[in-house]
């Protein structure tokens, strides 16, 4: 809880502001974040949690921004939303209240961004937002989320809370549970969610695993023992890596009979902060903004499922539990392995569909600075572009020791033609 406070108080400082401006979704965004951390969501509900309300303050301000594109009748089942009948409507106002109605929806700790919205009308009346503007763009953006909470709603989410649990198979290359909690498979049935650009989750299919094999003249084995052999160079560059780039929103730290939990931003949710930091450095205007965030979050979204889906077809096993087997009965690896089969690597799908997303969307040149983790004592990171950042993303898992090569560099492919994908299916221009 500390910890969460301390983000809080970060974002907050962060972006602060005396009066309300366009970054208003930015403000938003750190609010879900700072609530998605407190109610622990898992990373692929994380993507989840943050689309639906993107989606939301997207399309209204298709309704203020006539050379937006609705992804309404693009996505898959979303229906045109309501148009607003009271000519007081401000349509900023508005896409602020649909996105933080959605995300109340969505987690657990809605009072947290009641009292942030609360915030928010505070700043916005001293903007020059009259009383009677603010209640009817409330009003509007009332009609607006149950629009898109009656969409999300049969996105299969649901559904997926009330299937068995997963159920170990009987082979020695599949995934079993690892140190130090030995969890159950974590969401072994989101490849059945809805996708919102193809009606099946697998539209995007990895290059296939290497053949499994103890033989130490295999390649797989030979994949193995690099890994191992890094982890004992402690090289201080990947060690730095390895735990910037960990974003594991719920950490085990074990130490003796003691057992504690660290949270931190999630995969997605270091996405889109990288997102909101682009937005203030390239200095995006309003409509410029929702529609990176919208389709940013999007990539996110879809890179799970596409990546979760050839996680629990080819169930590979993780390094930790192959070295100890084989190669080395103590080792560990230098950050937790989490409770999922090894390939594709979450991290590297996700991390190239994003980056693909904002190359495609921002303007150049592509340097950056990514602050997000300044909230951990971890310094910022400079990168050439944010591909290069989306590489580093993925071989930090190699330096953490939970992904081989093969599942960094197949799944870095794999998160580029997802993003491919959706730009081919939904235009926001």
């Amino acid at each position: 809880m500390k910890k969460n406070l301390l983000v809080i108080v970060w974002l907050v400082l962060n972006h602060i502001s005396v009066k309300a401006d366009h970054h208003y979704l930015n403000r938003a965004h750190d609010a879900l974040i700072a609530v998605v951390m407190e109610d622990i969501f898992t990373p692929p509900v994380a993507s989840r949690v943050h689309v639906y309300p993107f989606v939301a303050a997207y399309e209204v301000l298709t309704h203020k921004y006539k050379h937006l594109k609705p992804l309404a009748g693009q996505i898959s089942h979303l229906k045109t939303i309501p148009k607003p009948t009271d000519p007081l409507v401000n349509y900023s106002v508005a896409a602020q209240y649909a996105f933080i109605k959605v995300a109340q929806k969505l987690v657990y700790s809605e009072h947290l961004l009641g009292e942030f919205q609360e915030k928010e009308n505070k700043l916005w009346l001293v903007s020059g937002v009259t009383p009677a503007q603010l209640k009817a763009s409330e009003q509007y953006a009332s009609q607006v989320a149950t629009h898109i909470i009656e969409w999300l709603s049969a996105d299969n989410y649901t559904y997926t809370r009330t299937l068995e649990r997963y159920v170990l198979a009987d082979s020695t290359g599949a995934w079993v549970p690892t140190a130090p909690e030995y969890m159950n498979a974590l969401e072994p049935n989101w490849p059945l969610m809805r996708s919102m650009v193809s009606d099946k989750s697998n539209y995007v299919r990895a290059i296939p695993n290497i053949a499994y094999s103890e033989d130490k003249s295999s390649e797989y084995y030979n994949n193995a023992m690099k890994l191992y052999t890094n982890s004992l160079r402690k090289d201080s560059a990947h060690i730095k890596t390895a735990i910037y780039w960990d974003d594991n929103p719920n950490t085990a730290v074990v130490n003796g009979h003691l057992t504690y939990f660290i949270h931190k931003i999630s995969p997605p949710g270091h996405w889109l902060c990288i997102t909101s930091q682009q937005t203030y450095a390239k200095k995006l205007s309003e409509d410029q903004i929702a529609e990176l965030f919208a389709m940013v979050s999007i990539s996110l979204y879809e890179g799970f499922i596409s990546c979760w889906a050839e996680k629990y077809i080819s169930n590979a096993v993780r390094p930790e539990t192959y070295i100890n087997r084989l190669i080395d009965s103590k080792w560990l690896p230098l950050i937790e392995t989490p409770p999922f089969p090894e390939y594709t690597s979450g991290h590297s799908v996700i991390s190239a569909a994003a980056a693909s997303m904002l190359t495609h969307y921002m303007p150049t040149p592509h340097r950056f600075t990514d602050s997000t983790q300044m909230y951990l004592s971890l310094p910022p990171r400079s990168f050439s572009s944010y591909l290069a950042a989306a590489d580093e993303a993925s071989v930090s898992r190699f330096y953490g020791g939970i992904h081989y090569m093969p599942a960094l560099d197949n799944g870095n492919k794999q998160g580029k033609e997802v993003t491919a994908y959706i730009l081919s299916r939904l235009h926001t221009r």
